[in-house]
């Protein structure tokens, strides 16, 4: 059952949702994604990011004086809840590709039909992930066809908004060392305080911290245990560090300078086909919505008043999502019955490493 606090965040939640799910399509709307430039500097996706970062007015402090690294490599970033696509693309300025299940897709078809077009994230079947070395065959013909060759992983394999970091997984690390890429840890903490799907909120104007680590290179190491080990290791002095940080003093993260797209003719034809059909599905679904409520308001005068307390309802809902603090975290039980603060969706939603 709702708590008070989760129904009157309930509107601002649903708002949140929209905004990620409708992204290239209000961006677009706003002004961000200039669909009348046809040159190799124009970047749909960090359109899309920045139009999200504006629409949810957070703020990036950044710890410690690593670069993001900007050669091609693999980004290992935290998997923390839906709020994880958009701030870690922003925070390694749209230059790492993400894989996901094809189920994410689904669920998301809007934002991942552009992504899709530009060849900007990469949607796989687990069930057909078996055969690794057939798998990773397509992953490099894969990202040889798109803008950008850097992947974006959740190595932790899960969604998880405990106060530890979970074990990496092993899939995806192979996977660099076998192509001798760098790889870098790039932690970003209070991401589940701007969209929280487990907990069904969202808020805005929050200020998160994140962190880069020194790039480790894959090809120095003889072995892959080796390499897995300083991997590890490598990741949880990160996590550590960034998730331990005190905001207070640390600067603002510049504005990260991402490539042009360098997109193709038929890449901008399929993007442009996205853009007009998600765009006429989302004003069709908002006429409905709006004769719905003019016909209820004009019923009768319960259902002015019920139209009047949804309006109500909304406003005040989008208010405390940018004025109230965040909720106390939950606390769970430990093993010898210690309370252990956490967020509510420790070990919530099983998904692959290679997830969104």
């Amino acid at each position: 059952m709702l708590s008070l606090r989760q129904l009157l965040g309930l509107p601002s939640y649903l708002f949140g949702v929209g905004l990620m799910y409708w992204c290239f399509e209000l961006a677009t709307l706003c002004g961000f994604v200039r669909f009348w430039q046809l040159g190799p500097r124009r970047n749909d996706v960090s359109a899309a990011v920045r139009f999200l970062k504006w629409a949810f007015k957070f703020r990036v402090l950044r710890l410690g004086r690593n670069e993001v690294y900007r050669g091609r490599c693999m980004y290992l970033v935290n998997h923390r809840c839906w709020a994880d696509f958009f701030i870690d693309m922003y925070v390694v300025g749209c230059r790492g590709v993400p894989l996901s299940r094809r189920a994410v897709g689904m669920a998301f078809p809007a934002f991942t039909s552009s992504l899709l077009s530009l060849r900007s994230i990469l949607l796989f079947n687990r069930a057909k992930t078996q055969d690794k070395d057939k798998f990773n065959s397509w992953l490099d013909r894969e990202l040889s066809k798109g803008p950008q060759n850097c992947l974006l992983v959740y190595p932790e394999g899960k969604r998880s908004q405990q106060n530890t970091s979970l074990p990496l997984k092993r899939g995806m690390l192979h996977y660099a060392y076998t192509r001798k890429l760098p790889v870098q840890a790039v932690v970003t903490s209070n991401k589940e305080e701007v969209l929280n799907e487990s907990r069904m909120w969202a808020h805005f104007g929050r200020t998160l911290v994140t962190g880069s680590s020194e790039v480790l290179e894959s090809s120095r190491f003889d072995d892959f245990e080796s390499f897995m080990a300083a991997v590890q290791a490598l990741w949880d002095a990160q996590w550590q560090a960034v998730h331990s940080a005190p905001q207070h003093g640390l600067p603002e993260l510049p504005e990260p300078v991402t490539a042009g797209g360098e997109y193709s003719g038929n890449q901008l034809a399929a993007q442009s086909a996205s853009l007009i059909f998600w765009m006429a599905v989302m004003v069709g679904l908002g006429r409905i919505v709006l004769r719905v409520l003019a016909a209820l308001a004009a019923h009768s005068l319960v259902g002015r008043c019920v139209v009047a307390a949804l309006v109500l309802h909304v406003v005040a809902s989008l208010l405390a999502a940018a004025l109230l603090p965040p909720p106390a975290k939950r606390s769970r039980r430990s093993s010898n019955g210690a309370s252990v603060a956490s967020g509510s969706a420790v070990g919530a939603s099983s998904e692959s490493e290679k997830e969104l």
